[in-house]
């Protein structure tokens, strides 16, 4: 059986830093300002769920295309579609409990990043 990187024709350091841009796009997507964006972030907790939750969706992503991967009519861009439609999902979930507590445990009044930049 072909792993992730195989399969979408990728080195493991491409992998990892899409994996970052999709956790970074997520966090951006359940937040409301810059503050909580760096919390959620950067919380091991929230990091952890999402990783599981990856997982999930690609083993729903090998489930779907390892009777396919021999075929030579399937593309690089046909596994791609693929992996993105298995994980669009990840969009749609939200583990509240652990969002709200990442943001708390920032300090009110801390200067985040954003601001840092522009003194």
């Amino acid at each position: 059986m072909k792993t992730t990187t195989e399969k979408l024709a990728i080195t493991e350091h491409e992998y990892e830093m899409m994996v970052f841009g999709f956790y970074s796009r997520w966090c951006e997507s359940v937040i409301t300002n810059m503050r909580d964006f760096q919390a959620i972030l950067s919380n091991a907790a929230v990091n952890a769920w999402f990783l599981m939750e990856l997982t999930k969706c690609e083993s729903e992503f090998h489930l779907s295309t390892d009777r396919y991967i021999d075929l030579p009519t399937i593309t690089k861009i046909d596994m791609q579609n693929c992996y993105n439609e298995s994980t669009f999902r990840l969009f749609n979930l939200r583990p509240m409990p652990l969002l709200e507590k990442a943001k708390t445990k920032i300090p009110k009044g801390t200067q985040v990043f954003n601001s840092i930049l522009q003194n």
